[in-house]
């Protein structure tokens, strides 16, 4: 009765038939089982369940669905302070310069456009930190040359994608943030600018196939307290394990939305 009422309300705020499937068994289990099963594009999660909000940004069935699930995700924080049925009106996109994070830029585009939101392409230039292996003195001096000119070419290379999204998406900035901690500062960076969204991939540049979402990705699905959008940028189907080996980055999935959606 309450998955009948949850599919009226849908199908009257959609516009269109909306499906219920009443299933059995472990819920971690059966969500990642039934994605599989219908092909889900996106597989939607609150962050927490019945349980209500805890200590932890994730309740244990999103964690236990993002350790095994091979699609793309998106998650609704229950601890937000804003509405649910709130428009984004500020979306931070991170891109590390690989064709992989850029793949997102249809779909972020697209949303961007849809709520009249503005978009924030950021990348994070790691500071050198004094260690054991970078000591201080000329390493340190040339590792500090080094951040700043992966800064400038970041800023060249961010403000050459908002040239190309012009068009499409009329508010649009570019931040490069110099961090110790890429996936820390783009935490910080999605609270002072006050984001709504995060869309991004689930893989970067060093792409692991063995992992379902990259060090990056997995961090912000798990410790962001704002709704995250990843899209998955692997097959569905990948290679034997034995296979991976020589596949370190299996072949990139079709850029998002997908032809004619």
């Amino acid at each position: 009765a309450y998955l009948e009422r949850q599919r009226d309300a849908g199908s009257q705020s959609l516009g269109r038939p909306v499906d219920v499937r009443l299933e059995q068994g472990h819920p971690a289990e059966r969500i990642v089982g039934l994605g599989k099963e219908i092909g889900a594009d996106l597989t939607v999660l609150a962050s927490h369940g019945e349980g209500g909000v805890t200590h932890w940004n994730l309740g244990s069935t999103v964690q236990q669905v993002l350790a095994v699930a091979r699609g793309s995700v998106f998650i609704a924080h229950s601890s937000s302070a804003a509405p649910s049925a709130m428009a984004p009106k500020r979306i931070l996109l991170p891109l590390d310069g690989s064709v992989r994070t850029e793949c997102v830029l249809p779909t972020a585009a697209r949303i961007a456009c849809a709520y009249g939101a503005e978009l924030l392409l950021a990348h994070v230039v790691k500071d050198p930190i004094e260690s054991s292996v970078l000591r201080a003195g000329e390493e340190l001096v040339l590792a500090a040359q080094l951040a700043v000119r992966l800064e400038h070419s970041a800023k060249r290379y961010l403000e050459n994608v908002r040239e190309r999204l012009a068009r499409e998406v009329p508010a649009m900035r570019t931040v490069v943030l110099r961090h110790a901690n890429e996936r820390q500062g783009l935490l910080e960076l999605s609270i002072q600018e006050h984001v709504d969204l995060i869309v991004l991939s689930a893989h970067g540049a060093a792409c692991d196939p063995a992992h379902p979402f990259g060090s990056v990705t997995a961090h912000l699905l798990t410790h962001s307290t704002i709704p995250v959008l990843v899209l998955q940028d692997l097959p569905s189907e990948l290679p034997r394990p034995n296979e991976l080996a020589e596949q370190r980055a299996p072949a990139l999935r079709a850029s998002y939305p997908p032809e004619g959606a």
